[in-house]
């Protein structure tokens, strides 16, 4: 009877592992599906918003790719909470990455405007709010997790690049929110976005490539 209430545990946490692998694919297929219906979009000086702002010929595309990301972010979060062990650092996780993932939710649902105005519309503003605390919160997130699981062999270099993926990205945020150069802020924003949406690839396909133990990552 235990056996089978495990196996069964372990049947749900794989199915919410496998959010993990199709939240990126998901907000790809997205990006890609609202670029093409959007003439005269540019990926090097445009943000990813930008194809979802008010005035864009179809914003809904992008922002609905925004809220299928944040929800499946979101039950990936619980997932690698249940792997992590359910302890105090793993419910840090959990509720670190739900921030984000409902920050990306907010951010789909609050449009950004069209372009850089004097006075930007409270819309815009919320957009920009929540997006920042969901990157932000991811960064914290992937931080936690490395302490987390540094102490096991297996993930110890993983646990390294995944603070240094953190680091990086928050460099890179301060000079896109400086507005430093915004001739290739579509660029910036596409580098700290991209790299932890890959880390969240990353850690869903090898959660999901690991045979079934019934021991945490943390613990093992």
């Amino acid at each position: 009877m235990a056996k089978t209430v495990l196996e069964y545990d372990e049947r749900n946490a794989r199915w919410l592992l496998l959010c993990g692998v199709i939240a990126p694919l998901v907000v790809v297929l997205f990006m890609v599906i609202a670029w093409l219906l959007t003439p005269g979009y540019s990926h090097l000086s445009e943000t990813v918003s930008q194809l979802g702002a008010n005035g864009k010929p179809h914003p809904e595309v992008m922002n609905t790719g925004f809220i299928l990301f944040g929800i499946l972010v979101n039950c990936f979060a619980y997932g690698l909470y249940r792997k992590l062990g359910r302890g105090r650092g793993a419910k840090a996780v959990w509720v670190l990455l739900g921030i984000f993932g409902t920050g990306i939710i907010l951010s789909g649902i609050f449009q950004s405007d069209l372009g850089p105005e004097m006075f930007t519309s409270l819309e815009d503003t919320l957009h920009s709010v929540f997006s920042t605390i969901a990157f932000f919160g991811l960064q914290i997130g992937m931080v936690v997790f490395a302490r987390i699981v540094y102490f096991n062999p297996s993930w110890h270099t993983f646990a390294l690049i995944s603070l240094s993926i953190a680091v990086l990205n928050v460099v890179l945020s301060l000079v896109f929110l400086l507005e430093i150069s915004n001739q290739v802020e579509g660029v910036l924003q596409r580098m700290f976005y991209g790299t932890s949406v890959l880390w969240l690839e990353m850690v869903a396909l090898r959660l999901l490539c690991l045979k079934p133990s019934g021991v945490s990552i943390a613990d093992a």
